[in-house]
């Protein structure tokens, strides 16, 4: 007769050979049947954390690595996934932390290595990143992942010849690696030399990149169709990473200012407390603490998992919800009435075609409620132009013709100036819309 302990592991193995195997749900499958007959096993523990995290349960990975590590905190492994699993829950300084504790027992791997790399870029600690990935390529010199880490990190430092550098080799080193590629075209873009830039994410393309977010940055480059928004997958890049950190750096450094310009600006033409107040793109919550002195209720909605957690954490909001906007106003309509005011700041940067928007507000907008938003201005946009920053810009006369195309009027178009870029302002505008009559 088999033994529980024979039987377990048999499950344990079968598990491990089909995580291998790419089936990450067997996998779980299995190791779960192993833990049934020998609960609180550390090897089995570590290795269902590993499973849980490929399948996206991050949190579920870090309540099996705590299990075990709270028998025996000796593991490397363990806390690399742990370190993992923070990292994809926006906890950065804890992932931090926890490969700080993987490397004092012991730990070389190249993949933690490159996270510790990652985290720290994520913690704007961009020197000790560069460190960290200067003495892995010594050790490793053909990590093309860390290659192309090194390229974005030589870039965010503002050295543009050795990013170039760092992406072409790390192209050379795996020619099919399509982030590197297009990594090296949106540079080339910012450099001004659109040919190679397009050489560039035409490889990309050829190597399996993404399709929608290659045809926005072509598009960015004056190459091809201007998309009506930006990929969603783009805007949940550029913001799941810096959910920590953010706000300080948006105010601080680019002397951002168009959360206060439209809360101010709805307040001025909704007079009186308001029952409800939605944020679209509500990012980490610079609007919600503003919104809570002029509403009994104010909810939140944003596309960047981190970004929301970080909304939720703030306390500013009664809900915040992680959803394409104009699908949740749809949605909200139908089981939540109507809004008072309705609030989007520095979100329309990322969505050229606003009529869908429009609609979608003008749905939900009480009878004598306010919309108030910020965009980038350029006059000469009809109706919107995309940028080589990879924003969308609108003009006033556009979006006049869009409110009244949807019932609506416009109330207020201020010029501002909504941020720096590069130490220079940004032009905006921030509009008040109400419904006609």
């Amino acid at each position: 007769m088999t033994s529980p302990f024979e039987a377990a592991r048999t499950h344990f193995l079968q598990g491990v050979a089909l995580f291998e195997a790419g089936d990450a749900a067997g996998a779980e499958q299995a190791l779960r049947a192993s833990l049934a007959l020998l609960p609180g096993r550390p090897s089995t523990l570590v290795n269902l954390g590993a499973v849980l995290l490929r399948l996206g349960r991050a949190a579920e990975a870090i309540a099996a690595l705590d299990e075990t590590l709270a028998a025996d905190d000796a593991q490397p492994d363990a806390w690399c996934h742990r370190a993992l699993a923070c990292s994809e829950l926006g906890r950065d300084a804890e992932a931090l932390a926890n490969l700080q504790r993987a490397f004092a027992q012991g730990c070389t791997l190249p993949a933690a290595r490159h996270q510790h790399a990652l985290v720290l870029n994520r913690l704007g600690r961009h020197e000790e990143a560069l460190t960290a990935l200067q003495a892995l390529l010594q050790a490793e010199p053909t990590h093309a992942a860390a290659q192309l880490l090194l390229g974005q990190t030589w870039q965010t430092l503002g050295r543009l010849r050795e990013a170039r550098q760092a992406y072409e080799a790390a192209v050379a080193l795996v020619p099919q690696l399509a982030e590197a590629w297009m990594h090296l075209g949106l540079l080339l873009k910012d450099l001004g030399e659109a040919p190679a830039a397009q050489q560039a994410l035409q490889r990309a393309r050829e190597a399996g990149g993404d399709t929608a977010l290659l045809a926005y940055f072509s598009a960015a480059v004056n190459d091809g169709p201007v998309p009506a928004a930006a990929p969603p997958e783009y805007v949940r890049r550029l913001f799941d990473p810096y959910a920590e950190g953010f706000e300080q750096h948006l105010v601080d450094e680019l002397r951002y200012c168009g959360h206060e310009a439209v809360v101010n600006a709805a307040a001025t033409w909704h007079s009186g407390q308001a029952a409800l107040a939605l944020d679209l793109g509500c990012g980490s919550g610079l609007c919600g603490s503003l919104l809570r002195l002029r509403a009994q209720r104010v909810e939140g909605v944003d596309l960047s998992p981190t970004m929301v957690a970080q909304a939720r954490a703030s306390g500013s909001y009664d809900a915040v919800f992680e959803a394409e906007l104009v699908q949740h106003l749809r949605a909200w309509g139908q089981r939540s009435g109507r809004a008072d005011i309705v609030v989007a700041a520095d979100v329309f940067i990322y969505i050229g075609d606003l009529a869908p928007v429009f609609a979608a507000v003008a749905q939900v907008l009480a009878p004598s409620g306010v919309f108030a938003f910020t965009v980038e201005h350029e006059e000469s946009a009809s109706p919107y132009v995309l940028r080589r920053s990879l924003r969308y810009a609108h003009g006033e006369a556009g979006l006049r013709a869009l409110a009244a195309a949807h019932g609506l009027v416009v109330r207020q178009a201020r010029a501002l100036m909504l941020r720096e870029e590069q130490r220079q302002p940004v032009a905006g505008l921030v509009l008040v819309l109400q419904p006609a009559g």
